[in-house]
């Protein structure tokens, strides 16, 4: 029997910016108001199994890409009962640097990760500015030597990674972006990650600007739709509004973790 998974977002930082910056093609000057860009991890938890996807950035990253930092995401999970060096599976959605670092607090996981996503980080592409600029080649370099520890576990388009837990190849913003479709008593929730940014971005069909592959961007608004149970069960990977929408894990983690399931 597959058992049913509570999932939690945790926000750790966030940065100031308006609508139009969120979307690929030419910016709409009636889009500039307000809307910011927040950071999250997410925690998957059924009984005793713990999956944490993604790791965020850390303090330096931060002050480095003028992001405000807003506390460390792995000790954002001792609060929810998860110690961050007991966790066994980590889904890394890409490898961009808002997703890939803070590995070495998990030092007792197995990493998760399209072996696509891999091999464009290590492959001739990676140096070209458009793509460099979204990676900290620290981090890259870190999960290959993970890899060659044998810490690193690779998919090549859908797995389930646990019962009641599946990850497939979205592509599009990076070229093996996956998602994570879990089964909760709400129904089928999809960690989109970075396969839609903004709730705004899929509803309205409009990509984000960092692009890998365009026509798949479109082809993953599909994808993720045709998973999730309702449209309020797919959780975009930077939007502020999931943390309105979802009820706060606990009172002293309001503003910082909410339930989703």
């Amino acid at each position: 029997m597959t058992k049913s998974h509570e999932v939690y977002a945790i926000k750790y930082s966030t940065r100031e910016a308006v609508c139009s910056d969120h979307f690929y093609g030419a910016a709409d000057p009636h889009e500039n108001y307000s809307m910011p860009m927040d950071y999250y991890i997410w925690l998957i938890k059924a009984g005793d199994q713990v999956i944490v996807v993604d790791t965020g950035f850390n303090e330096a990253v931060a002050a480095e890409r003028k992001r405000n930092f807003l506390r460390c995401p792995a000790s954002v999970l001792c609060k929810l009962g998860v110690d961050p060096a007991s966790v066994p599976l980590v889904v890394i959605t890409h490898m961009h640097y808002d997703h890939l670092g803070n590995l070495d607090k998990f030092p007792n996981a197995t990493f998760v990760v399209q072996e696509e996503e891999m091999a464009f980080w290590t492959g001739k592409y990676a140096s070209k500015p458009h793509f460099l600029h979204h990676i900290t080649t620290d981090d890259v370099v870190h999960l290959v030597k993970e890899n060659f520890k044998g810490r690193v576990q690779f998919v090549s388009g859908s797995k389930a990674i646990l019962p009641g837990v599946t990850v497939h190849k979205a592509g599009g913003h990076s070229a093996g972006l996956q998602i994570v479709e879990v089964q909760t008593e709400k129904g089928t929730v999809v960690l989109a990650s970075d396969a839609t940014h903004y709730y705004k971005n899929i509803n309205e069909d409009r990509p984000f600007w960092v692009v890998t592959n365009l026509a798949q961007m479109y082809d993953a608004f599909e994808l993720v739709k045709s998973l999730a149970d309702s449209p309020e069960l797919i959780i975009p990977g930077h939007d502020p509004l999931v943390m309105e929408r979802f009820p706060a894990a606990s009172d002293e983690l309001e503003g910082i973790v909410v339930r989703i399931a």
